[in-house]
């Protein structure tokens, strides 16, 4: 989906020899996990990443904007910017696009906005989810990869199925038609992620995994 025929081949050439000289793979996503037992027979250890909040310490206060949707990531087939743009014009409210520009510049327009939106038709386990739930910004995802790990429906986000433009236009524009219920589901992703994805929680876990790598 992302490369060339070429690139793909050369790739999953690499991923062959990782596969004859690695002891222990690892991955932060369920999804993947499952992924490479089913296709390959390899069992990954599920180690989640936690989200460093010190990097948040320098991106500013701002004025929160009502109508301001995000879109956060590559400009690239995959990440389905191409849909969000496609329907642009039946969003109440502004579409801003980050795709090329300064991490905490990327997470200061981020921390303004009122709904972040990942439109992909691929993922893993996005990382500008768990910002987003850091930054109570409520999200609006596809539901493909690993995405669903994170977003429970109606709960810490909205989750609707991919390549489809009308349903991902109605999620936007009823979450901007009720605040209430957006911030609800920030605050609930806020929780989630303390609980689940902080390093509080998650380091004795890679401390305890690394002792037994390191002794195995």
């Amino acid at each position: 989906m992302i490369h060339s025929k070429t690139l793909t081949k050369v790739g999953k050439r690499a991923e062959e020899k990782a596969f004859e000289i690695t002891d222990v793979f690892t991955t932060d996503s369920r999804y993947v996990k499952d992924y490479y037992k089913n296709k390959f027979n390899l069992d990954f250890v599920h180690l989640p990443g936690p989200l460093d909040e010190s990097e948040f310490q320098d991106i500013p206060d701002v004025h929160k904007k009502k109508n301001q949707i995000i879109y956060v990531g590559r400009d690239s087939y995959e990440k389905g910017i191409d849909i969000l743009k496609s329907i642009q014009g039946d969003i109440k409210g502004d579409v801003v696009y980050c795709t090329d520009m300064p991490w905490k510049d990327a997470m200061r327009r981020l921390k303004e906005s009122a709904i972040l939106v990942l439109p992909s038709r691929a993922e893993s386990l996005p990382q500008v989810i768990k910002e987003a739930f850091f930054l109570r910004v409520p999200v609006i995802a596809t539901d493909v990869g690993g995405v669903s790990e994170m977003i429970q429906d109606k709960v810490t986000g909205m989750l609707v199925p991919p390549n489809n433009p009308k349903e991902l236009s109605e999620s936007i524009n009823y979450l901007l038609e009720n605040p209430d219920i957006a911030d609800d589901m920030a605050s609930s992703a806020y929780d989630f992620l303390q609980r689940n994805l902080s390093w509080n929680v998650l380091l004795p876990r890679y401390v305890e995994f690394y002792k037994k790598l390191l002794l195995a």
